[in-house]
């Protein structure tokens, strides 16, 4: 069977699938629902596909496929509006979730916020951060429970825990208000991308990444003329230069050294949250009783706020640029790479 086009044409002859589809078209979401019953599933999926691609429909085509249904055709004549919308809440009213799901599935219909796929976790927490929890719950709800589980990460803790109710919780969420939260978020994913490719070459990002490939007298150089000019945009850049997570890249007698100048409580707070590499690398440094009484101090820690755990984290980062300024450790910054 040829595509049906976009606008019918009342003067076209129509296949009988379309024309079950016109018939949908042009009654009400319940209606259709109660005839749409009465098909079979294989039935059910070729008109799903004619109501996906079947636009908009004119009033003429109406009267020319339903003469039974006169008067339901003249009270909606003229253009109506069909689409993916419209075909989900049809599926959802005749055969119930389950089965709409069904048939979306042999339709081989997209996948709910796939877009997202295109952005890192980080880029992902920003983007929700101004949610309300509930859109954010069904957001992560139809992502794969591992990224979804590093999302619910980057969020304070007082979030995270009223997102995990909502998502335990959350019924049946009304497939018009997901269209209306895969919109919006898709509109802010464009914009983001548009503001991404515009940056074009170079920025900090850019100098960032020449730093890191560079040895400790240049990065000093770059640093010190930058600070003149802009010494928030130094800042930034140092800030990046080497982040904490950054910390197991280091060897083992650098993060010992690095542990013996951070305090217990400002440590478990920098570690809160944090990904198990991270804190292995940090437990596996320290004694037996040193790294039980910290597994404690972050047991016992309640409501630290996203800010308090940057402010942490910075504070560990600064004493190890200050340890490698001294010579006492060395940053391995990807020379080796380079050489053949």
């Amino acid at each position: 069977m040829t595509a049906p086009a976009t606008l019918v044409d009342a003067n076209e002859e129509m296949p009988g699938v379309r024309k079950v589809a016109v018939l949908l078209m042009s009654l009400d979401t319940d209606r259709a629902a109660k005839l749409i019953r009465e098909l079979d599933p294989d039935d059910v999926a070729a008109v799903a596909v004619e109501l996906e691609q079947m636009q908009h429909l004119s009033g003429q085509s109406i009267d020319t496929v339903i003469e039974d249904f006169a008067r339901t055709a003249a009270e909606r004549r003229g253009d109506v509006v069909g689409g993916a919308g419209y075909v989900r809440k049809l599926l959802e009213l005749s055969l119930g979730a389950d089965g709409a799901a069904q048939v979306y599935e042999q339709l081989g219909g997209n996948e709910r916020f796939a877009f997202l796929q295109e952005f890192d976790i980080p880029t992902l927490v920003t983007m929700l951060a101004g949610e309300h929890p509930q859109t954010i719950a069904v957001v992560l709800a139809h992502l794969a429970p591992d990224r979804a589980a590093r999302i619910l990460g980057g969020f304070e803790e007082a979030v995270q825990c009223e997102i995990g109710i909502r998502v335990a919780t959350m019924e049946k969420t009304n497939a018009a208000a997901i269209d209306a939260i895969e919109a919006a978020l898709r509109e802010r994913a464009d914009e983001l991308q548009q503001e991404q490719e515009e940056g074009g070459v170079g920025g900090v990002e850019s100098l960032i990444a020449m730093l890191t490939r560079s040895d400790k007298a240049t990065e000093r150089a770059v640093l010190a003329e930058l600070e003149q000019i802009d010494p928030e945009m130094a800042e930034e850049v140092r800030a990046k230069l080497f982040t904490f997570e950054d910390i197991v890249s280091l060897d083992d007698r650098a993060v010992q050294q690095i542990l013996r100048q951070v305090d217990t409580r400002g440590l478990a707070v920098a570690l809160k949250g944090v990904e198990d590499v991270v804190r292995n690398k940090v437990l596996g440094n320290m004694s037996s009783r040193a790294s039980e009484n910290l597994l404690e101090e972050i047991d016992m820690l309640k409501g630290v706020r996203a800010a308090d755990v940057k402010e942490a984290r910075g504070e560990v980062v600064k004493i190890i640029r200050a340890l490698e300024d001294s010579g006492d450790i060395v940053i391995n910054r990807g020379l080796d790479d380079e050489l053949d």
